[in-house]
């Protein structure tokens, strides 16, 4: 038992020890630095006060050379008047010495009406005995360390360890009781503290050591008065220990010494431990612990002194994260959400001051494991306080909380900007803290499409607030939520139009909302974006304008896909087994592309933009042409729907008129086109053709169609007699425009379309074909390659004498 009791003392003191070392080190450290600090300090000071007197003395050799050349012109027949006599000037010169003042003022009289000669300042030589002496401050000096250092430690312990086997010695021999024995550690203590005072100035680091001493062997006393023997009670033990820690954070304070603080930091933490009877009295623990650490936010506005805050958060963070862990998964009993998050809420606000209050008071800027520590603080109380609101409503304030510490740090923001003193990366750190919570309290507390509803509105007030304090990180994270705006509305699309054949209202349902205000989202942030100067968007990256082309046609698309998704869906589900949604979506694409060419009719690149939503136009038609011809049959083999088919004629005549309209804007822009005039001609004829074609057979299906066996029929003559026939007219009418506008290139591929029908004609037409068929494509086309003919001879004056006019594009 002894040598447990023995045990029990010797670790606390070696700990204690060590840790004192290790501390005292750092203190030497710091001193170091500060006093060099203190002397660049005055050595940067000294330089400027060098630099003013060098420009001083410049100014006045330059004003005695002006008065010198002046002096000496030849004297005119103006008799001279006579001056009052004037002090020569002054010239400064003086010696500097780093670290040192100047020794001494010389002053040099200059002979009047002579220019002076400026000479150099030269400093003066450092003394052998410095330079000897900063040679040996450069070395390790081992003597000096385990004589001033390493020797007081050992000897302080020694000490101790005597005084411990002194009073176990008495306690063996009955020479004192356990009251004795409390009083005799209690004066051992003030002994060793008083005599560290009386030496506090000769001997510093020793007195140091000597008050740890003190303070430790105090903490054992009490501690051994109220559970060993029993003496005193909780209550009385508690303020004994309070007061030791309050004692020792002045002595901290008085002494300047990092390691008396921590000591009492560290006192301070331990002493409810020291004095627990094993009751979950949560409250009066966490109340101290509010009230040490408001101790220590006091502290931190005096010193800077991080180990301090450092350990402040590690025994915070231990003593509170165990205690709710406990609480969560160890013990049922009825959880204490309302205490848990306010006590939470109160070590997360102190520990956050206490890290931060004394770079603000010293406009110190926040390093990089200053910022460490802030986020880790954050990231810390956002997890409890999310498994704490779990017990409150099931989880109902999450989204609450979340959002709540968002706008918090966004009012410390505003509070701290206008401060210019402030670390900008402070302000940055604090706008990001903002915006992550607000960010996440859309996931939080939200459902489905209300995510995508919040950030899309997040994003476009994230970009306004930027345009009013410039704040940058305001812009890049208005930016970057673009991105899981998209994922989330993705994912709302999937949940609403995959979900089956379920009928859901029109328009007014969660897709095409989510979708329109999303798009509305992009619309305002490019408005926004058009305010903005044409730079760089990131200090390194995309430009503005990058950044707002990529806006408008996100924009675009998504108001594209507001009424596309609900076209496909709502026919889906309305009409099963059919495939109209088709023919709509192809007329509501069409009339799609028509309004975006309106809008944006005066844009720049509008050129590029309407030919390339034209050919989109196009494409779309060639994709669905299939189903196209399948809807068409089923629609004529049922009878049921044929109106619904309207859509379909609809959206190929707005089809071909918006290429009729894209010919005739190019005619307009002869000077941006006029090297694309025939290769244009050429694809846009092709087009034409090819659509006029594709329709050709929808009308002879519908005109002829009784059954399927007709259907083969008329399938046949449509591929060997009518498109011949077509072809045939559709050349006649090119070589007729070709001819009228003078264009030569129509007309080439007016005589190219008439050889590929005539071989078609021969080579394919001619083969099973119906002899009214045949009969009416060969007349057809007789009749027009002689027509052709006829043209060439009336014409061939005009189009042989004016060549130049034959290879541009048609004038109107």
């Amino acid at each position: 038992m002894e040598g447990l009791m023995l045990l029990v003392i010797l670790i606390p003191l070696a700990f204690f020890i060590l840790l004192f070392v290790i501390l005292s080190k750092i203190s030497s450290n710091q001193e170091t630095l500060d006093v060099l600090r203190k002397r660049l300090g005055q050595m940067k000071d000294q330089l400027s006060d060098l630099d003013k007197q060098l420009k001083e003395l410049k100014t006045r050799q330059e004003i005695e050379l002006v008065t010198g050349e002046q002096e000496t012109k030849p004297k005119t027949d103006v008799p001279a008047i006579d001056k009052p006599g004037q002090e020569p000037p002054i010239i400064e010169n003086r010696a500097w010495r780093p670290g040192k003042t100047f020794a001494h003022e010389e002053k040099e009289s200059i002979p009047a009406k002579q220019p002076v000669i400026p000479s150099p300042v030269v400093a003066k030589e450092e003394s052998t005995l410095t330079e000897v002496e900063e040679k040996e401050t450069t070395r390790t000096d081992w003597e000096k360390f385990i004589g001033e250092n390493l020797a007081n430690k050992i000897g302080i312990a020694v000490l101790v360890l005597g005084i411990s086997f002194f009073v176990k010695f008495a306690i063996d021999k009955n020479w004192v009781n356990e009251g004795g024995r409390v009083i005799i550690g209690l004066i051992s203590g003030a002994i060793l503290i008083g005599f560290a005072h009386y030496i506090r100035n000769t001997y510093r680091s020793f007195s140091s050591v000597l008050v740890g001493g003190g303070l430790t062997v105090f903490y054992f006393s009490v501690a051994y008065a109220f559970h060993q023997y029993h003496l005193i009670s909780q209550g009385a033990a508690f303020i004994f220990m309070v007061i030791i820690a309050a004692f020792a954070v002045l002595l901290s304070i008085f002494y300047n010494r990092i390691e008396l603080a921590v000591l009492a930091t560290i006192g301070g933490f331990v002493t409810p431990f020291l004095v627990s009877t094993g009751q979950n009295n949560y409250v009066s623990l966490f109340t101290y612990l509010c009230i040490l650490n408001s101790g220590l936010l006091v502290l931190s506005w005096f010193k800077r002194w991080k180990a301090i805050n450092i350990i402040a958060l590690f025994f915070t963070i231990i003593i509170y994260g165990s205690w709710l862990f406990r609480q969560v998964y160890l013990i049922d009993e009825t959880f204490p959400y309302r205490w848990a998050i306010f006590f939470a809420t109160m070590f997360y606000i102190l520990s956050v001051a206490i890290n931060i209050i004394n770079n603000l008071k010293l406009q110190i800027p926040f390093g990089a494991f200053d910022f460490i520590l802030l986020l880790s603080i954050n990231f810390l109380y956002y997890a409890a306080g999310m498994v704490i609101l779990q017990y409150w409503d099931d989880g109902a304030a999450k989204g609450v909380f979340t959002a709540s510490l968002g706008v918090v740090n966004l009012l410390l923001t505003s509070f701290f900007i206008r401060r210019k003193q402030v670390d900008r990366n402070f302000i940055r750190l604090l706008v990001g803290l903002s915006i992550t919570y607000i960010s996440l309290a859309a996931p939080v507390q939200l459902k489905g499409n209300h995510i995508t509803l919040f950030w899309a509105a997040e994003s476009v007030v994230l970009f306004w607030l930027y345009q009013r304090s410039r704040i940058v990180l305001l812009k890049t994270g208005s930016l970057l939520l673009l991105f899981p705006l998209l994922v989330s509305l993705f994912m709302d699309w999937s949940q609403v139009y995959g979900s089956g054949s379920a009928i859901i209202p029109l328009f007014i349902n969660r897709g095409f909302v989510t979708t329109f205000v999303t798009a509305a989202a992009f619309f305002l942030y490019y408005k926004l974006m058009r305010a903005e100067k044409d730079e760089p968007y990131f200090p390194a990256g995309l430009s503005n304008k990058a950044v707002r082309t990529g806006l408008l046609v996100a924009a675009i698309l998504l108001s594209y896909s507001t009424g596309a998704w609900e076209i496909n869906y709502q026919f889906m589900s309305r009409l099963p087994g059919t495939s109209f949604y088709v023919v709509y979506r192809d007329l509501y694409t069409v009339l799609f592309i028509v309004l975006i060419l309106y809008f944006f009719r005066r844009a720049r690149g509008f050129t590029l933009l309407k030919f390339l939503l034209t050919m989109g136009g196009f494409i779309l038609y060639c994709y669905d042409l299939s189903s196209t011809n399948l809807i068409s049959g089923e629609i004529l083999s049922s009878g049921d729907h044929k109106t619904h088919f309207l859509a379909h004629w609809a959206g190929s005549v707005l089809l071909i008129w918006l290429f009729y309209d894209l010919v005739v804007y190019f005619r307009k822009q002869k000077e941006v086109v006029k090297d694309y005039g025939v290769p244009f001609a050429w694809i846009v004829a092709g087009i034409i053709i090819f659509i006029l074609s594709a329709e050709m057979y929808q009308i002879m299906l519908w005109t002829t169609y009784h059954n399927e066996e007709d259907q083969v029929y008329w399938q046949n003559l449509y591929y060997k007699a009518g498109l011949s026939i077509l072809w045939g007219l559709c050349s006649f009418g090119m070589m007729w425009l070709g001819m009228k506008y003078s264009f030569k290139a129509l007309r080439i591929i007016s005589l190219s379309l008439f050889s590929v029908t005539l071989i078609k004609l021969f080579a394919y037409d001619i083969q099973n074909i119906p002899p009214g068929g045949k009969i009416a494509a060969f007349i057809l086309l007789g009749l027009l390659l002689l027509i052709i003919s006829f043209m060439y001879q009336r014409l061939k004056k005009i189009l042989i004498g004016d060549p130049e006019k034959n290879d541009t594009i048609a004038r109107t």
